[in-house]
C-alpha cells in the first residue's frame, strides 16, 4: 500500500511531468509556414478574446495553453499589430506581445509639403491610402470634431517625424498631431501677439504658409512677412506666385499668364488680402515670423535663383531687379 509520502512524491512526479509537457508543448510552432499574418490588437482587447482569435487563425493549437503562456507575464499583453507565422510557438507570440514587439509606421511630415504631399507619405508609410487620406483631411464632420473650423486640414498638420501603431485609430493619430499645433498656439505669448495684430489661428497658418513656400531660408522669413504685411497694410494684393499654384491644383508644372489672370479663392493676384486658407504645413519659423515681420519697408521681392531674395521699397527698383536676375522669367512680389 502506498504511503502518504508515497502519494506525495507521485503527485509530484506528475506535476512536474504535466508541466514539461506543457511547456514542451508550447514551444512547438503550429506549422512550417512562415506567411506573415498581421494581428491587430485594440485597446481593451481581453486575454481570452486574443487567445480564440489566434486560434481562429491557425497560429496557436490551444487558446487555453496561450493564456496559461500568458502567466509568465501576469497575463498583460500590449495592444498593437503583431507580424505573426504559423512556424512561431506559442511561447514566442506571448512574448512577442508581452514586449510589445509591434509594427509601428513612421510618418514625416515636411515643412513645405501641402496635404497631398503629406497623403502621399500616409501612403508610403502604409498607414493609410492617399486618397482616404484626402478624403478625410476635406471631412467637414470630421475637421469640426477635431475643433478646425475650416474646409481642409491643410496647414494644420505639424511638420515632424511621428510614430503609429494600429492599436488606436488613423482619424485619432492624425488627431494627435493636429492637438501639437493647438498647444503651439494655446501659448500665451503667441496669443497676445495674434491679438496685437488681430489675426487667429487660421489667419496666422496661411500667412505662414505662404511664407514657407516662398522663403528657402530662415533668415529671410521676416522679411518677407514684412513685405506681406506692408502690401496687406497699405491694401496692395500680395501676387503670391504658390498661391496661384495652388489654387489650380497643378504642382508639377510652370505657372502661366493664364493661372495668374485666373480666379480661385486662393489667386492672389485678383484680390487684396489674404487667400482663403493655408496652402502648405509651415513650420514654427515661418509662423513666428508670420507673427513678427521685420521691421522695414520693403514692398516687392524678387528671387536670385540661388534660394535667396532681393527687396525693393518701389516699383521702379523693383523691375531694375527683375531684369537683373529673372530675364522674363515670372516674378514673385
Amino acid at each position: 500500500m502506498l504511503t502518504g509520502r508515497d502519494k506525495k512524491i507521485i503527485m509530484a512526479a506528475l506535476i512536474i511531468l504535466l508541466a514539461t509537457q506543457t511547456i514542451i508543448f508550447a514551444c512547438i510552432p503550429r506549422d512550417t509556414d512562415n506567411t506573415i499574418i498581421n494581428m491587430v490588437v485594440k485597446n481593451g482587447t481581453s486575454l481570452y478574446s486574443i487567445a480564440d482569435r489566434l486560434k481562429g487563425d491557425d497560429l496557436i493549437y490551444s487558446s487555453h495553453l496561450f493564456v496559461l503562456c500568458s502567466m509568465l507575464y501576469s497575463g498583460k499583453l500590449m495592444a498593437g499589430e503583431y507580424a505573426l507565422k504559423r512556424d512561431m510557438s506559442t511561447i514566442e507570440i506571448v512574448r512577442k506581445m508581452a514586449r510589445g514587439e509591434r509594427n509601428i509606421y513612421t510618418l514625416k511630415i515636411v515643412e513645405g509639403h501641402n496635404v497631398f504631399n503629406v497623403a502621399d507619405a500616409v501612403d508610403r508609410s502604409k498607414i493609410m491610402e492617399n486618397g482616404a487620406f484626402v478624403a478625410l483631411a476635406k471631412n467637414h464632420g470630421y475637421l469640426r470634431k477635431i475643433g478646425i473650423m475650416a474646409d481642409s486640414i491643410e496647414g494644420y498638420l505639424a511638420p515632424d517625424t511621428y510614430h503609429y501603431s494600429k492599436e488606436i485609430e488613423v482619424e485619432d493619430f492624425i488627431e494627435k498631431i493636429v492637438q501639437r499645433g493647438f498647444k503651439f498656439f494655446a501659448k500665451e505669448d503667441i496669443k497676445k501677439r495674434m491679438e496685437e495684430m488681430g489675426f487667429d489661428m487660421h489667419k496666422t497658418l496661411t500667412l505662414a504658409s505662404m511664407i514657407e513656400k516662398e522663403a528657402r531660408l530662415k533668415d529671410e522669413k521676416p522679411l518677407i512677412s514684412a513685405v506681406f504685411h506692408n502690401r496687406l497694410n497699405k491694401g496692395m494684393p500680395l501676387d503670391c506666385d504658390p498661391t496661384v499654384i495652388y489654387g489650380t491644383g497643378v504642382f508639377d508644372g510652370p505657372i502661366t499668364r493664364s493661372h495668374l489672370n485666373s480666379y480661385t479663392p486662393y489667386n492672389t493676384y485678383t484680390f487684396k488680402g489674404l487667400p482663403k486658407g493655408p496652402i502648405c504645413n509651415p513650420d514654427k519659423n515661418s509662423i513666428i515670423a508670420a507673427l513678427y515681420p521685420a521691421q522695414v519697408d520693403f514692398l516687392y521681392f524678387v528671387s536670385k535663383n540661388d534660394g535667396t531674395h532681393i527687396f525693393s521699397k518701389d516699383m521702379k527698383e523693383h523691375n531694375r531687379f527683375v531684369n537683373m536676375y529673372q530675364r522674363g522669367k515670372n516674378t514673385k512680389k
